[in-house]
């Protein structure tokens, strides 16, 4: 604006050209959202069920329905092999893992069904550690972080406390 309030007719160049680039990046969004929603459910033949870690023992897991919402739980209980875990991490009853048949070197593996967080972690007086509101049990990936803003993967889980898979700075 100019010192008398008027409008230039570069200002009015600059507002319609971020308007319209808004408008385009909303349509190409939106369009490509209602393809994703309209096109019917593809299966690729491959098995990817949700379940719970019933029973852990060795190299093998129990895994059962869990009580979590999902579009493929596992059916019934079965005894499987579990891959893709770090060495640190050891499957817990109650932990989330997917049962898939395609995992490289193995007929069917369950493994870790997981997420990212952020934020600084909170040492606990139990050992463990809170981060972004998250309980999660102790490890060592988060003793020397001091007082930094960082991202944290963690093993989805049926229990209070979650197990640390990761850790990356923000």
């Amino acid at each position: 604006m100019t010192i008398s309030r008027q409008i230039s007719r570069r200002q009015v160049l600059r507002v319609g050209a971020v308007v319209a680039a808004a408008t385009a990046t909303t349509l190409a969004v939106d369009n490509t959202a209602n393809a994703a929603q309209s096109e019917p459910y593809q299966p690729t033949g491959k098995r990817a069920d949700l379940g719970r870690v019933g029973q852990a023992g060795g190299a093998v897991l129990l895994v059962e329905r869990s009580n979590t919402a999902n579009a493929r739980p596992v059916t019934s209980p079965q005894m499987v092999p579990y891959a893709g875990f770090p060495a640190h991490v050891t499957p817990r009853v109650g932990d989330l893992v997917t049962v898939t048949d395609d995992w490289p070197g193995a007929a069917v593996a369950a493994i870790p069904v997981c997420h990212w967080i952020q934020g600084m972690p909170k040492s606990l007086p139990n050992g463990g550690f809170s981060v972004a509101g998250t309980q999660l049990a102790p490890t060592p990936l988060l003793e020397n972080m001091g007082k930094k803003r960082i991202q944290v993967c963690i093993l989805d889980t049926e229990l209070p406390t979650a197990q640390v898979l990761a850790t990356r700075t923000a």
